[in-house]
């Protein structure tokens, strides 16, 4: 695993941008209803045909997180809704009220969808309708219309480190703490500053996504527009006023499929900076990607069980790697074959699997058994194998080596 010999790291990092920031410690209901506060006459989403302030969001979110303490759902309550915005609402009425939140898939299939919430042992699912197949697993159904009381703040006090949040993943779910959460919005902000100041372009319909869900928090914490829509959408023209200047997170698959179609949607041109969440990849893959563009693109890596972790730096796109460990992120080498952390530092080895230290990792699997191998002393392991050459570059090499391991690469 060790080379013959190194030299000494000079590590590159962007002038200005600190390593280590501070998070938040307050639980993101109480959080979000201060913040939205002073500032209700923002705009806080905007859809195809749709416009809401702060203060409106916040009111809807009291409302519906009444409805939820009258309706006496206690525990895990689950969202899903093919409309992303309504996801955001239920969700944001969940934590107002002091629950846990399982955000499901909306594309799950019903024994899917089933499984999650079992694993979760949700109490309730709450839909836009009140529709879907969660009989199967003994859970109510609830309509969002059918949500209405005053909310109470008693009953509400929790701490940061408490499970806020469950997300999917391709191992089970994920329990993250409203402080773990707020990380990985803090994370990607403090990398580069210029993304607390334009909005955030949603194109999931499933806002549980380390990806959609760390955009989403990102502008909500600081006041900005989310914009909901496919890529598609936004070459209508509707919402060209948000779109000019934001930014956006899109799926390797996206970016593929443009690839393989030779065309973008107008809004990758427009955008101020395109992510792209992709494990490893080739240099000729990115060089195709930036020519159909005409715009250099960001590799974003990260897993649902940490958040975002590596990602290129406006100031500086290696076209070889991913980019650099992003702030309040330490990556340690581990061996694969033993799975001890080496005493060997990253420029000296040829290459290791990636631990990972950060202030947005998990509070654990739902599953206890789950746990079980998960970390190496405090670094979570992700069973991925990668470089760091002397000045800090990270390149992911190959798939996660092993399919039953502790997080997967997207």
């Amino acid at each position: 695993m060790s080379k013959v010999g190194g030299a000494l790291p000079s590590w590159y990092w962007p002038p200005g941008i600190p390593r280590r920031v501070p998070v938040a410690q307050q639980p993101l209901g109480r959080l979000f209803r201060q913040r939205f506060a002073t500032m209700k006459d923002r705009i806080a989403v905007a859809a195809k045909d749709v416009r809401i302030t702060y203060g409106e969001l916040l009111e809807q979110g009291l409302s519906l997180a009444g409805g939820i303490q009258a309706a006496g759902l206690t525990g895990t309550i689950a969202v899903s809704d093919p409309d992303p915005l309504e996801s955001l609402r239920l969700c944001l009425a969940g934590l107002f009220a002091g629950r846990r939140v399982l955000l499901a898939d909306p594309a799950d299939s019903a024994e899917q969808l089933a499984a999650r919430l079992a694993e979760g042992n949700a109490s309730a699912l709450i839909t836009s309708d009140g529709a879907g197949p969660a009989q199967a697993a003994g859970v109510a159904m609830v309509a969002r219309s059918d949500l209405h009381g005053t909310f109470s703040e008693a009953g509400t006090a929790i701490r940061a480190t408490e499970p806020a949040l469950l997300l999917p993943s391709g191992r089970g779910l994920v329990a993250h703490s409203h402080f773990s959460v707020s990380a990985m919005a803090a994370s990607m902000a403090a990398f580069i500053p210029r993304l607390r100041e334009i909005p955030f372009v949603c194109t999931e319909p499933a806002i549980g996504s380390w990806e959609m869900l760390t955009g989403i928090l990102l502008a909500i914490s600081q006041g900005k527009p989310v914009v909901f829509g496919s890529l598609e959408q936004f070459d209508s023209g509707k919402l060209a006023d948000f779109v000019t200047d934001s930014y956006m997170i899109i799926q390797r698959s996206q970016a593929d499929a443009m690839l393989a179609q030779g065309r973008v949607p107008r809004v990758i041109s427009q955008s101020a900076c395109v992510f792209v969440s992709t494990g490893s990849f080739a240099p000729r893959w990115r060089r195709r990607m930036e020519a159909l563009c005409g715009r250099p693109i960001f590799p974003l890596w990260g897993l649902a069980e940490v958040g975002p972790l590596v990602a290129a730096h406006p100031t500086w796109i290696p076209p070889h790697g991913h980019g650099f460990p992003l702030v309040n992120v330490s990556l340690i080498p581990i061996d694969p074959d033993s799975g001890k952390i080496s005493i060997v530092p990253w420029e000296m080895l040829e290459q290791a699997e990636v631990g990972v230290e950060a202030l947005s990792a998990m509070v654990g699997y739902v599953e206890p058994a789950r746990n079980v191998g998960v970390k190496t002393g405090t670094a979570v392991r992700t069973r991925q194998v990668a470089t760091m050459d002397h000045v800090g570059v990270v390149v992911l090499q190959g798939t996660p080596f092993d399919g039953q391991g502790a997080a997967h690469a997207n």
